[in-house]
């Protein structure tokens, strides 16, 4: 370790931390509160908010949070990446049970 940053990686502070935890509040909290009032499957409320949510939330603290690249390419590979990963995590989790 020579001490330098690399520059590929931003880092990912507190400022980013804190919109990732509000959008797993609203996604994973209020929004299947608000189907469950609705008397709707509480987990089709968080297959199609939560992973949105955290996949917008990721993309835009990594291009506009931590470098001031803006929409790009970067930020919309992020964005479906992260969007496909997740949202297949949140229906094998809640769909078939598996837990990782």
């Amino acid at each position: 370790m020579t001490g330098k940053e690399n520059p590929a990686m931003p880092k990912f502070s507190l400022k980013s931390a804190g919109l990732l935890f509000l959008a797993g509040i609203i996604g994973g909290v209020l929004v299947p509160y608000l189907f469950y009032e609705m008397n709707w499957d509480t987990r089709i409320g968080v297959l199609l908010f939560l992973p949105i949510l955290i996949s917008a939330t990721i993309a835009y603290a990594q291009c506009f949070i931590e470098t001031k690249d803006g929409i790009g390419p970067r930020f919309y590979r992020t964005l479906i990446i992260s969007f496909i990963v997740l949202e297949t995590v949140t229906y094998l989790w809640l769909f078939k049970g598996f837990i990782f």
